[in-house]
This record gives structure tokens, C-alpha cells and sequence, in this order.
């Protein structure tokens, strides 16, 4: 629940667009794309609590 939360404050609404393996942890990191601009806005490993927004 935390890290869909802190999903939620640093991207807002999004849509996966990638899933790749995590290069910190091995698991999956996904991509997330904005819905109405479909363009990258960050990336996030929830096994890592890692968050990363595009600007």
C-alpha cells in the first residue's frame, strides 16, 4: 500500500509501459507513461522502493 501511495505523489496517473529487470535488485522495474500525453514520466521498482520521475 505504501509505495502505490508514493507512487501515486510522485507520478500521478499513469499506465505501464515497460517492464524491464531491475538493475539494483534483479526483480522487475516498469516504465510508466502518462495516459493522455503517452510519454515517459518515470520508472520504479516496488522490491527496491525505488521511484524515479522524468522531467
Amino acid at each position: 500500500m505504501y509505495f502505490e501511495c508514493l507512487l501515486d505523489a510522485v507520478l500521478g496517473e499513469r499506465q505501464i509501459f515497460h517492464i524491464i529487470d531491475c538493475s539494483i535488485c534483479g526483480f522487475e522495474e516498469i516504465y510508466y507513461e502518462s495516459p493522455a500525453a503517452k510519454n515517459l514520466i518515470g520508472r520504479a521498482c516496488s522490491h527496491c522502493n525505488f521511484v524515479q520521475r522524468f522531467e
